[in-house]
C-alpha cells in the first residue's frame, strides 16, 4: 500500500476550546480503501454533526476517519493494515479529495475525562533512537 501524500498538516490549538486542525488530511478519493493504522477495535461508524466518521479504538488511543464509511460494526476486531471501510460520505472540509485523520488519547469531554489531540504522523513515521552512554 502507498503512502498518501499529506495535504494538511496537525496544527493543534492552543488551548482546547479553540479552533485547530486536530489531525492530518491525506490525499485520497472517494472510494479508496481505508486501512487499520494499528490493531484495534470498530468502535464508532456513523454520522457525527453531519460528517461520515469511523473510530478506530487502539487500546489508549482512538483513530478518527472522516468522510469513511465501513461495513464493519462496533466491536469488529481489525489489525493493523486490514482493510476496514472506505474514503467517502459527508465531510465539512474533505468531500472528495481528501481523508481526515485524527488520533485522541481519552475520552470526548462529555464522557466525563479530557482528551488530548495526537499528531497522526508521529505514529507511523520512522524515527531515529540514539543511546547515550552514562
Amino acid at each position: 500500500m502507498d503512502q498518501p501524500a499529506v495535504i494538511a498538516d496537525f496544527d493543534p490549538p492552543d488551548r482546547p476550546w479553540l479552533s485547530g486542525h486536530r489531525g492530518v488530511d491525506l490525499q485520497a478519493s472517494d472510494g479508496d480503501e481505508l486501512y487499520a493504522p494499528a490493531d484495534g477495535i470498530i468502535s464508532f461508524a456513523g454520522s457525527v454533526g453531519g460528517k461520515s466518521v469511523v473510530s478506530v479504538n487502539h487500546g489508549d488511543l482512538v483513530s478518527t476517519f472522516e468522510p469513511a464509511h465501513t461495513e464493519g460494526v462496533a466491536g469488529t476486531a481489525v489489525r493493523r493494515g486490514d482493510v476496514i471501510g472506505e474514503v467517502g460520505g459527508a465531510s465539512d472540509h474533505c468531500d472528495g479529495r481528501c481523508l481526515h485523520w485524527g488520533v485522541r488519547r481519552g475520552r470526548l469531554q462529555n464522557e466525563g475525562t479530557a482528551t488530548t489531540y495526537l499528531d497522526p504522523l508521529a505514529r507511523v513515521r520512522p524515527m531515529r533512537i540514539g543511546l547515550k552512554p552514562d
